[in-house]
């Protein structure tokens, strides 16, 4: 049975949502862009999964679950939507994000998956950052939420409006790598030149 984090909701704008790494100090900070010219449902950047919805802005139900078994289907009504590979950056401390808003809330009700209701919490799991991912994102009534959305589906155009869409995401190990290591401490000096352009007279 995978480890299952709890029921979230993600606020989504711009029709798309990420799932982060945590940024732990001592970290650089990894902030490289998705390409969203591409046609891809499911984009992964170093540090962040990037999902896309078929609505514009609306609410969406999201668990997270890490599993020891590959292509286990989470059960009816789940559709795999895209696989990607995950490389750690940091510590593996996952979370689902709004798109503009910083972690998800709780969800307003359960959802169902892999044989049991998931409760209302946060979207988190812990990745081992030695290992690599095969990432598979499982979504919910996204192939005719846009058609539901246009047609006023009950509280469409609120944050309430989570029957649209809910996402899964399922981290399978698939491989070994290096943990990622901290950045070097910085020095008073380097600090200094970094702020100023030069370092400090006394420190030449």
């Amino acid at each position: 049975m995978p480890h299952i984090s709890q029921a979230g909701a993600v606020n989504i704008e711009y029709s798309h949502f990420p799932i982060g790494e945590l940024w732990e100090p001592g970290f650089e900070r990894r902030d490289d862009r998705p390409d969203f010219q591409t046609s891809e449902a499911v984009m992964a950047t170093p540090g962040r999964i990037i999902v896309r919805s078929r609505v514009q802005e609306h609410t969406a139900h999201v668990v997270l679950a890490l599993s020891g078994q590959q292509d286990q289907a989470p059960g009816a009504g789940w559709e795999l939507l895209a696989s990607v590979t995950y490389h750690p950056v940091y510590t593996g401390r996952m979370a689902a994000f709004d798109t503009t808003n910083g972690q998800a809330r709780s969800a307003n009700k359960p959802v169902r998956a892999f044989g049991q209701q998931v409760a209302p919490g946060e979207p988190t799991i812990e990745l081992d950052p030695s290992h690599t991912y095969d990432v598979q994102v499982w979504a919910q009534g996204r192939s005719d939420s846009r058609e539901r959305f246009e047609d006023g589906a009950p509280g469409a155009d609120t944050e309430d409006a989570s029957e649209l869409e809910a996402y899964l995401i399922v981290f399978t190990p698939s491989g070994a790598q290096e943990p990622p290591s901290q950045a070097a401490p910085e020095s008073r000096r380097d600090r200094l030149a970094s702020r100023h352009g030069k370092p400090p007279l006394n420190a030449r």
